[in-house]
């Protein structure tokens, strides 16, 4: 990459399309490491589900007997959720790896994969915490979303306002819809830096990712829709290939063998749903596996290119191509 994006004086901001080819460049040149890094990632997330095949047992056995006890119920349900957490925190660490790799690769600071995940592994709880902080205030945001809707619907009793209204409904969605993607790009960071800022806590995450992008929303959002729209051709044919296989093969064998004889009870076709469940799952997390570190590394530059901006970091790509 031969252009300076940094200067002793004012840092400029990366312009869309150098922040989707650094992170094109980033991705293609260390595929190989972080294809890795995201494949460990999505094996943990097959943890939980493989889970539920003894956990269905055990409730079974529950049922059948045991007299359907809650102590049961409630021990099989937080060893799932446990482990749930557990894995969802196995994921997010490789995938800051990734992010980390790749934001020391802009800054001519690069690490190893091991010298990485020294410095990430350890952080597990605080990458689950700031995503279960997010959701809460992506709850709390949703429920306000859905209040403020419900109150525009009042208005249909008020004889003059409700010819508009469907107009009034219309504007409403949009404006929703533009807060949403604005909120997703304010807190778009906040995961990568529990990774690369590895003192922060996820309340400090949140707030930090909300300061670094602001007046930034919207290039942030061109840039995700972008990064987006990038990988979609090669989705796009792997789920055409793998709806193929499922009609042509799969889906004839479960109804003409598979759903009758778990009916009856047949242990054979419990193994026969498992595995075709296991191997839909395994496809999907190999196509993501390949996207992944694309957008990681997009997260990277944004990070990178926020950084440079607001801090005065005076930090610079590579004078070549990276």
């Amino acid at each position: 990459m031969s252009e300076n994006f940094g200067s002793s004086g004012q840092i400029q901001p990366l312009s869309l399309g150098n922040v989707v080819t650094a992170g094109f460049r980033i991705y293609r040149s260390h595929l190989k490491s972080y294809f890795s890094l995201a494949l460990i990632g999505y094996l943990w997330s097959l943890l939980p589900f493989l889970l539920l095949i003894p956990a269905v047992i055990a409730l079974s056995w529950n049922l059948r007997f045991n007299n359907n006890s809650f102590l049961v119920w409630l021990i099989v349900v937080l060893i799932e959720l446990f482990v749930y957490f557990y894995a969802l925190g196995k994921f997010l660490v490789n995938a800051a790896i990734i992010s980390r790799l790749a934001f020391g690769e802009l800054v001519n600071q690069p690490e190893t994969v091991n010298t990485a995940r020294s410095k990430v592994k350890s952080r597990l709880w605080m990458f689950v915490l700031t995503v279960l902080l997010l959701l809460v205030i992506s709850f709390a945001l949703l429920l306000f979303f859905v209040i403020s809707l419900s109150l525009l619907q009042t208005l249909q009793w008020i004889n003059p306002l409700n010819l508009i209204l469907p107009l009034l409904n219309f504007v409403a969605f949009f404006i929703v819809l533009a807060a949403v993607f604005w909120f997703a790009a304010r807190f778009f960071i906040a995961d990568i830096l529990i990774g690369i800022e590895t003192h922060l806590d996820p309340i400090t995450a949140v707030s930090r990712s909300w300061e670094l992008s602001k007046g930034n929303a919207l290039r942030i959002v061109l840039i995700m829709f972008v990064s987006l729209l990038i990988p979609m051709p090669i989705q796009i044919v792997i789920q055409l290939i793998v709806k193929g296989i499922i009609q042509a093969l799969i889906q004839p064998v479960l109804i003409q063998q598979g759903i009758p004889n778990i009916i009856n009870g047949s242990t054979n076709a419990i193994f026969l749903v498992a595995m075709v469940y296991l191997l839909i799952l395994v496809t999907l997390f190999l196509v993501s596996a390949v996207i992944l570190p694309f957008w990681q590394a997009i997260k990277a530059v944004i990070y990178y290119d926020l950084r440079s901006r607001r801090e005065g970091l005076g930090l610079q790509l590579r004078d070549r191509e990276i």
